[in-house]
């Protein structure tokens, strides 16, 4: 088993971690970055729902602090967390014979792989829950109290990390109110709560120190909280990333078959042992985070590629432990075959085609033209406007962290050049600059370089 976990462990280090830096940084990724750059720098950081928890960005900071400041540096927290993912699902052996299967698709999955390579939050979250999940039946099944304080120690990045942590940790605790009612269990676990009170405090402090950057943020406690769900049912009610109720139904037929197929293959086998009464508490558990991720999903309006992660962790949850079908034949090549296809897509969205926005997993890209574009900026013997209306100029803000760059949504007068989107060009070459380059940002997002004429 050591051996196996090894040689997933690496193998996932690998993909993860080669060529890391060949993608553009991202608009969401850039704004992560450069916050990150600037909490250590400046020492500046105030949590805003709308950019979701500090965990990230005080992670990131650290790593930037030791590390140094790149984009390959920048995606490492994503693919730590990763890796412990994998572990944690590898590891969940203890419970069910088939659960390697389970870390084969974390680390083969194309949305996984994709989003492990991606400063976002949700690798962080979704391997925390793994971490819980694993800490909670291993506590069940040996009562070590160590695990108590894994469970709560993880649950706190979880939080810390991004709102649907909120809706995991309630995934758990759910479930557990839901099995104690159903089997009449009301009695108190005495041992468990004189080790689940520190272990509270400790969370609790994780908690509160990041929201409230270090306790000089008091008020970073009340939007963690109250402010974050008003936010987010704002979004909802918005319509915000607004897609179709089968949005997710296409981005799992398209590139998580795999994980679904085990999901189908499965079920019968589950319901036989549930109309039996021979199904256990981990069984039902896998089931309930497969039901309560679609249902959550699914009747949130926002739908964004990168959520996928929260339903092919589930699906491939629940798949892996009824994966008995790989002891015969046909059963082990018909998984193979998809395995095959499952592993080349994910290596060609991750290696080969990663900008290409015509991918729905990928959805929105920032182009190689922005890393031209700021390597020209750099190396102008000028001073700089970037003046895009609704400050739609990022990643750029990122790639010029060490220049002293003007950005701005309005014009200013007294520049050299000029970087500006399509409408604002005529307006511009008005003032006496000269169009003199087109640079992509993103599919149907244009900027444009002008500099000033001679004499003018």
């Amino acid at each position: 088993m050591k051996k196996l976990m090894l040689a997933l462990l690496l193998i996932a280090l690998i993909t993860r971690l080669y060529a890391l830096d060949s993608r553009p940084i991202d608009h969401d990724e850039s704004i992560h970055a450069y916050l990150s750059f600037r909490l250590l720098n400046n020492h500046e950081y105030r949590y805003d729902p709308a950019y979701h928890g500090p965990f990230i960005y005080f992670s990131t900071a650290g790593i930037f602090g030791v590390l140094g400041d790149s984009k390959f540096t920048a995606r490492l927290v994503p693919v730590i967390f990763s890796l412990a993912g994998i572990f944690f699902a590898a590891r969940m052996k203890k419970f069910y014979s088939y659960a390697p299967v389970f870390a084969l698709i974390m680390v083969f999955s194309p949305s996984i792989l994709y989003y492990s390579r991606y400063l976002r939050n949700d690798l962080i979250v979704l391997a925390s829950f793994i971490a819980v999940i694993y800490s909670y039946f291993s506590y069940r099944l040996e009562r070590n109290p160590a695990y108590i304080y894994l469970a709560v120690i993880f649950s706190a990045i979880m939080i810390s990390s991004k709102e649907n942590g909120y809706l995991y940790l309630g995934t758990l605790i759910s479930f557990v109110v839901f099995r104690r009612i159903y089997e009449r269990d009301f009695s108190l676990d005495v041992r468990a709560l004189k080790h689940f009170i520190p272990a509270f405090l400790i969370g609790s402090i994780i908690f509160a120190s990041l929201y409230s950057a270090g306790f000089s943020d008091m008020d970073g406690l009340k939007r963690a909280t109250i402010d974050s769900f008003r936010h987010w049912f704002t979004m909802h009610g918005q319509k915000d990333h607004w897609k179709p109720i089968y949005y997710y139904a296409r981005l799992i037929f398209q590139y998580e078959f795999l994980p679904l197929g085990m999901v189908l293959a499965g079920i019968p086998e589950f319901y036989e042992r549930l109309k039996n009464r021979k199904v256990s508490e981990f069984e039902l558990f896998a089931f309930y985070w497969l039901i309560t991720a679609f249902l959550i999903y699914h009747v949130l309006s926002h739908k964004v590629p990168w959520l996928l992660v929260h339903l092919t962790a589930p699906m491939a949850f629940f798949g892996s432990i009824y994966a008995r079908y790989l002891s015969r034949k046909e059963g082990a090549v018909v998984f193979a075959v998809l395995f095959a296809v499952t592993a080349g897509m994910a290596g060609y969205l991750a290696y080969v085609d990663s900008t290409n926005t015509n991918h729905d997993l990928i959805y929105i890209q920032a182009q190689p033209d922005i890393e031209l574009l700021a390597e020209r900026i750099k190396q102008f013997n000028g001073s700089v406007l970037v003046f895009v209306p609704g400050n739609d100029y990022w990643p750029l803000p990122w790639y010029l962290r060490h220049e002293n760059v003007g950005f701005s949504s309005s014009y200013y007068g007294g520049y050299d050049a000029v970087v500006t989107s399509e409408g604002q060009v005529e307006s511009v070459k008005e003032k006496g600059y000269i169009l003199d380059g087109k640079y992509t940002l993103r599919p149907g997002h244009d900027l444009y370089w002008l500099h000033k004429a001679q004499g003018s």
